[in-house]
């Protein structure tokens, strides 16, 4: 029920730090004298970009709610310098306690965002900010080596280059040259080649990183990111991993399955689960839908999910505000009939394209092993003593090129569902397929390829990636993921991060390699066919290795490597499936 149908809205409502910078924020409230739980979401895009947000302010206000959207330090209206991640700790902390002392303010302070302004609630939680009192973050992330910065030891060059200049170094050139209109007309056609240059789709391919173009240093951090390695004492400032037993606030996680986040949206959920148990407090909440990074729509890739699938109707039970406020009219006004009717988990399943309802996450299930064979076959018995390995060559200087998946990049990269029967055609990509499905057949949970292989490099990396094969020959991306040989111990198992000193490989020598492709939510239809591709690269998503064994941000030296991918009784290379009724 609306509380109110007048809103009161101020525009840069400063906010003053413990360090004396002022961030502003725009503020919606009703308009009566009375006291609201305050809704604080902090973002680098822009208080003034309505879109950018899950929850429609104006609305929020109405439900009864005050609603604070800010500019974090350095970004739009803001006073000081942005280095992303940096300062969100105690401007996190500072901001909460300041939305709680405001005119309206019941001194009850629920936080919400998606991807970076997501990650903004999780710095300020584990300050632990006594008026925090609810979450919802959404397409986010805690840990910076599982998806943001790097990906299974590569890093994540098609997001950060992407993310960087597109969407951050336009303001950061405008503050740089503030009040000096002429520089600014210098620098600025530099900066729009770079961009238009991204949004065609290139851009990607400078050897070595270091050289990437960087107008004016306008956005330095993206080329220091790149040369930091697993090991980098500095993740242990950024990453959340190890600290949410410090939140106290109830989550409600919100994701998509080609979310490029979606890894770390399900460990969150994971983490506030077990706290929770241990502290007997509220368990989280989880909503994964078929989406992208930020796009909630029904028609993703080259698929349409249904009007049900969108953002706009989430299973015909309204938007997504309504789903941010049916949680907090719980979590903030003790409302727990806003909850009612609506499962703690709620995961939409492609394929059959409808939405479940569980009561916790992973839904009961159990694992199940489909193995490489010789010949290109799937089946779920290992391979025989003499089964050969394949062999295909990678070549750096002609990857195998980004088709679809769980990216954020320029929109001509499209995200989601995408055909990869033009890159099953090259020498340099495996395909293993499985057997016409008889049943449906649902996986719904983590997907991982254990994989047994050997290179003629010190240093090389192999991606996998599921799809699903329609009765018509398309071949639509499900998942993928990628391990840098370098890197292993870094990531010995599906869901663990365990940042180690890379360690190069003994040329031509078998190992086993864990390649966590996150999870997924579909169901392989009778007369389709489930598939794995294994192959070294997938350009520009993420950066190639040179095969050499050195680093890709200060060489430009390539080497062919001879990849040999075994898959006999002793290497019984496979896929392993989470599989539910």
């Amino acid at each position: 029920m609306k509380a109110t149908t007048e809103i009161r809205v101020q525009k840069n409502v400063p906010a003053e730090m413990r360090d004396g910078t002022t961030l502003m924020a725009n503020v919606y409230r009703p308009a009566d004298d009375g006291e609201y739980p305050v809704l604080l979401s902090r973002m680098p895009y822009g208080k003034d970009l309505m879109g950018a947000a899950p929850i429609d302010p104006i609305k929020a206000a109405e439900a009864g709610y005050v609603v604070v959207v800010q500019d974090v330090r350095g970004r739009y209206g803001s006073e000081g310098k942005f280095t992303p991640f940096v300062k969100e700790y105690e401007d996190g902390y500072d901001t909460v306690e300041w939305a709680a002392s405001l005119p309206g303010s019941n001194s009850s302070v629920g936080m919400y965002g998606l991807s970076y302004f997501g990650k903004t609630q999780w710095q300020a939680a584990v300050m632990q900010p006594p008026s925090l009192t609810s979450m919802v973050p959404g397409i986010t992330w805690g840990n910076h080596l599982n998806g943001v910065q790097m990906r299974g030891g590569a890093q994540e060059l098609g997001l950060m280059q992407y993310w960087a200049q597109t969407t951050l170094a336009p303001d950061a050139l405008f503050r740089k040259y503030a009040g000096d209109s002429e520089s600014v007309g210098e620098k600025l056609p530099e900066l729009i080649g770079v961009i238009d240059t991204l949004l065609a789709g290139g851009g990607y391919d400078t050897l070595p990183l270091a050289d990437l173009p960087n107008p004016d240093d306008l956005v330095s951090f993206v080329k220091d990111g790149f040369g930091r390695g697993v090991d980098d004492e500095g993740w242990d400032y950024l990453n959340i991993d190890g600290r949410y037993e410090r939140v106290d606030a109830p989550t409600f996680h919100i994701g998509g399955w080609y979310d490029c986040f979606i890894g770390e949206t399900l460990r969150q959920y994971a983490a506030m689960k077990e706290r929770a148990a241990e502290a007997g407090t509220r368990p989280p909440r989880l909503m994964v839908g078929p989406w992208t990074h930020g796009d909630f729509g029904s028609t993703l890739g080259e698929q349409n999910f249904g009007v049900g699938s969108s953002g706009l109707f989430l299973n015909y039970r309204g938007d997504l505000t309504d789903a941010h406020l049916r949680w907090f009219d719980a979590t903030l006004k003790g409302d727990e009939s806003a909850l009612e009717g609506t499962p703690p988990v709620q995961v939409f399943v492609m394929g059959e394209n409808r939405w479940r309802g569980y009561e916790g996450w992973p839904p009961p299930g159990g694992r199940e092993d489909w193995h490489l064979r010789s010949g290109g076959l799937l089946r779920r018995e290992p391979g025989e003593a003499d089964d050969e390995p394949a062999v295909y060559d990678y070549d750096p200087e002609n990857p195998v090129p980004t088709i679809g998946g769980a990216v954020l990049m320029a929109p001509i990269h499209r995200a989601g569902p995408r055909d990869q029967r033009r890159v099953e055609t090259r020498p340099d990509v495996l395909t293993y397929t499985g057997p016409l499905i008889e049943s449906p057949y649902t996986v719904l949970g983590d997907v991982s390829v254990t994989l047994f292989a050997a290179s003629s490099a010190p240093d090389t990396d192999f991606v996998a990636r599921l799809v699903d094969v329609y009765p018509d020959g398309r071949a639509m991306c499900v998942a993928d993921g990628i391990i840098r040989t370098s890197a292993r111990e870094s990531y010995p198992s599906p869901g663990v991060v365990r940042p180690t000193k890379p360690s190069v490989i003994t040329p031509n020598e078998i190992y086993e390699y864990c390649i966590d492709l996150w999870a997924t939510g579909i169901t392989f239809l009778p007369e389709h066919r489930m598939r794995v591709e294994i192959t070294s690269s997938s350009h520009p998503r993420w950066e190639r290795n040179l095969n050499t064994g050195e680093s890709a941000v200060d060489s430009s030296e390539t080497e062919v490597a001879r990849q040999r991918i075994h898959h006999d009784a002793d290497h019984p290379s496979r896929i392993t499936l989470t599989v539910v009724d």
